[in-house]
């Protein structure tokens, strides 16, 4: 009955929800009631004479034939839920131990839930951070290869060569970015058409390489543009894959917009102005020489101010859109060699005769201008006043120096977009830079290198001028 009511005020007032093994509670009860049974035995012996103290017979506690029985003072130092033998059919007892059997049942299965949740959550999260890690390597692989591709690309662009050329001057630069020279007519409005349509750009702001945060170039398409004839690129460059058009200056390089970047630098111009193509537009120039005939009779040519002091004279056309005399060539239609274009060109530009016996005594004769494919002066970047900040041209130049009898079969006449065709002295006046019956764009320099190369080719003294 002792037993019993430690029991029931233990479940009244303890404050925990799970009971505590059974021998916590009533094990010391047993054992401090074993004591006193032994104390009362011993002194009921002494008084009865004896000398001796034998042991009781009830602190002997019963075990049963099994190994798993356990004394009173095992039971209670183990504390594992576990009564000493003799008393394991108390329904206290037995109910307890069903007790613990069901609340660690229920306890490891709850645990074995918790478990298999945090696994499949870290599962989850290996996975994620696994697609993550993916992800990321495939993110800078990208990365990488476009840093790759930029620094080639950076690596081609000329560095700008600035020269301070005295202490009265803010800011100056040489006449050449690197190995190249800076565009004048690039920025100039050279061409009608671009009249109010370029921004100013100082020398020393034209490379890209020079910060100019306030740069504001006036956007410019011409009509015959916009009308997108079929030799216009689409109205949004990034349209045009660039990676299949090749430069004779180096890699394409775009703006973050899309749109290519001239390789000389700025023009104060943006968009195409009147060029059809975004980012380079191919043309061909071929240069015919021969040496001027001498008329019986007439003075020696005045070679003053000509390379050499020999005069040569070159097949010209006057432009109709600037009224300067110019090389007869034109662009290169897509797919088509430059041979090609250098004879249609001529023929279009220098030899578009009405009488067709005539056209026809002209064709055979260019066949002989032009069969050995000439020799190639020039190839690359033309200041062109036609050129912008996203469309420029550039030029493949041959020279075929001819002899008088076959130039003497060449009829001349201009046509296409030429007003005049005819054979020009190339004397000092033409060659003179800023006259102003010097060449058109960049001509100028191309035909004092292909003369320069004939002068070679022919053995003739280079004298000084």
């Amino acid at each position: 009955k002792y037993e019993h009511m430690l029991l029931a005020d233990y479940y009244v007032n303890s404050a925990s929800s799970t009971p505590p093994p059974l021998n916590l509670i009533i094990g010391p009860s047993r054992w401090l009631a074993a004591c006193a049974r032994s104390m009362r035995s011993v002194t009921s012996r002494r008084r009865g004479g004896r000398g001796e103290i034998t042991p009781s017979p009830n602190l002997a506690i019963r075990r049963d034939h099994s190994s798993k029985g356990f004394t009173a003072r095992e039971s209670w130092m183990l504390g594992a839920g576990r009564v000493p033998d003799g008393y394991e059919n108390r329904d206290e007892t037995r109910a307890y131990h069903q007790y613990l059997q069901t609340r660690a049942k229920h306890e490891t299965a709850e645990l074995g839930a918790r478990v298999d949740e945090v696994n499949r959550v870290v599962k989850a999260l290996e996975y994620k951070q696994m697609e993550d890690r993916e992800a990321l390597d495939v993110h800078m692989l990208t990365v990488g290869s476009e840093l790759g591709w930029l620094k080639q690309q950076v690596s081609h662009v000329p560095r700008a060569s600035v020269q301070v050329q005295g202490r009265g001057k803010e800011h100056g630069i040489a006449t050449r970015v690197g190995r190249r020279t800076l565009h004048r007519n690039a920025r100039s409005e050279g061409n009608s058409a671009y009249a109010g349509q370029r921004a100013v750009v100082p020398d020393w702001r034209v490379p890209w390489e020079v910060d100019w945060p306030a740069y504001e170039p006036i956007e410019f398409e011409h009509a015959v543009v916009k009308a997108q004839p079929v030799w216009a690129d689409p109205p949004d460059a990034a349209e045009v894959a660039f990676e299949h058009r090749r430069s004779f200056e180096q890699l394409i390089i775009c703006s973050p917009i899309g749109r290519p970047l001239n390789p000389r630098g700025r023009t104060g111009t943006s968009a195409r102005g009147l060029l059809g193509k975004w980012g380079p537009n191919h043309a061909a120039d071929p240069i015919v020489l021969r040496r001027k005939p001498r008329v019986p009779g007439a003075p020696a040519h005045d070679a003053k101010g000509v390379p050499g002091g020999v005069l040569f004279q070159m097949v010209a056309i006057k432009r109709a859109d600037s009224g300067q005399w110019a090389i007869p060539g034109g662009m290169v239609d897509d797919g088509e060699l430059v041979s090609e274009t250098l004879r249609r060109e001529f023929t279009e530009e220098a030899g578009a005769l009405n009488d067709p016996l005539e056209q026809a005594d002209l064709e055979d004769a260019l066949d002989e201008v032009f069969k050995d494919g000439g020799r190639q002066v020039y190839r690359g970047y033309v200041d062109d006043p036609r050129n912008t900040d996203n469309a420029w041209m550039e030029t493949t130049v041959y020279c075929f120096y001819i002899e008088e009898k076959l130039a003497s079969r060449l009829t001349l006449s201009g046509g296409s977009d030429a007003l005049q065709a005819q054979w020009l002295d190339v004397d000092g006046e033409l060659l003179r830079q800023g006259s102003p019956t010097s060449l058109y764009a960049d001509h100028r320099e191309f035909v004092l290198l292909a003369i320069s190369q004939e002068k070679e080719y022919l053995k003739i003294p280079l004298l000084a001028v």
